[in-house]
């Protein structure tokens, strides 16, 4: 009887898993289409939302950080002194790694 209950368990935890991460690809989405709208049309609000982010309280930061990693890095990466160039490229990697990583793990979950 309880081996009957789990498979049916395992189905809604695998669909709430699912739910979560085509949630999560979304916001990202959202994000980096945030991030790209105003690199192009006003990059001083991106140095405003880092200096924002840096006058966090430490424990309050890398919450942060660890919510919007992808995010966080792409806005130390447009700090940075690097040239335009690279900073762009790194930036397209790291939108292209988040799509990846989010794709893959949509991929995992369709398997089980």
């Amino acid at each position: 009887m309880a081996s009957s209950a789990h498979p049916a368990a395992s189905r809604k935890v695998n669909r709430a898993e699912t739910v979560l991460t085509v949630w999560a690809a979304l916001v990202f989405a959202i994000l980096w289409i945030g991030f790209a709208v105003v690199l192009i049309w006003n990059q001083g609000k991106l140095d405003d939302l880092w200096q924002w982010l840096r006058d966090l309280p430490p424990a309050l930061e890398l919450v942060l950080w660890a919510l919007f990693l992808p995010i966080a890095v792409g806005l130390w990466v447009w700090q940075s002194t690097w040239a335009q160039i690279v900073r762009l490229a790194t930036l397209a990697g790291i939108v292209a790694w988040t799509a990846t990583a989010v794709w893959n793990v949509v991929k995992l979950l369709q398997q089980r």
